[in-house]
């Protein structure tokens, strides 16, 4: 088996060296991420940067590690059409991540960008996060369940679409028995701008925020908030099929 990873925390977050560790247990595994942290990136690419690549140190026996210094899609390109063109990975994780992007959040997330990009080549993904990958039990304890759950569903039972793991710092319900399959929600943030001034008073914005808990039940936003892991199956499709119908009709009233 061969596996792509990447991620949006850059090549030396404990996270996604973790993960390969483990992942190297199922055969290759060849790592292209950002040279540097480059979170909320989204699906973002850069047309009008010069890329480059460079080959950095293993992780470990089975692992080829690369950086690169563009976005976390930016990685997925130059890997899954260019440099792995003649060796199609069997898989694509993205992460773990430092952090949960569960819900709405998704929309910015580069991690999640990462599985995304499996699309255009069919093949199955995963984004793996973590409320932090900073305490190194913790960090062990959450990798080799997402381990778990990557072999689960990817070799045990042949998985071809795409999913997205968020574990809580909740040490004590990491596993399957607390794992809830559920839908994403609404991340809503309390003081999510801040208004400050430079030393010079000129006006300035930090974007940040504290995560509110509130949500619709059985989201993942509810359950992940109430200290459970959250697995939510994904797709690239936004079309609100719902609501089609009415736009069709909207427009046929000028016909």
């Amino acid at each position: 088996m061969h596996i792509f990873m990447t991620n949006d925390d850059g090549f030396e977050s404990p996270g996604i060296i973790e993960m390969a560790k483990r992942l190297a247990r199922l055969g290759r595994v060849t790592v292209i991420a950002p040279n540097r942290g480059r979170s909320s990136c989204s699906s973002s690419l850069s047309l009008q940067t010069y890329l480059r690549m460079w080959k950095k140190e293993s992780y470990g026996e089975n692992i080829t590690v690369l950086s690169c210094n563009g976005t976390t899609a930016d990685c997925c390109k130059l890997g899954l059409e260019h440099w792995l063109r003649n060796d199609k990975p069997d898989l694509i994780v993205s992460g773990m991540n430092n952090g949960l992007n569960n819900g709405s959040d998704c929309l910015y997330s580069g991690t999640i960008a990462g599985a995304m990009e499996s699309i255009f080549l069919g093949i199955p993904a995963i984004a793996l996060s973590a409320e932090t990958v900073k305490k190194p039990e913790y960090l062990a304890k959450a990798a080799d369940f997402a381990f778990e759950v990557v072999k689960k569903y990817f070799v045990d039972s042949s998985y071809k679409g795409i999913l997205s793991l968020n574990i809580p710092k909740e040490e004590e319900h990491i596993g399957w028995k607390d794992l809830k399959i559920t839908k994403l929600g609404i991340q809503r943030y309390d003081n999510a701008i801040r208004e400050m001034k430079d030393p010079s008073g000129h006006l300035g914005f930090w974007l940040s925020g504290t995560m509110l808990p509130d949500a619709v039940p059985d989201t993942d936003v509810f359950w992940i908030h109430r200290g459970y892991p959250t697995l939510t199956a994904l797709t690239w499709n936004m079309t609100d099929t719902d609501r089609l119908a009415e736009v069709k009709e909207i427009a046929d009233t000028e016909k």
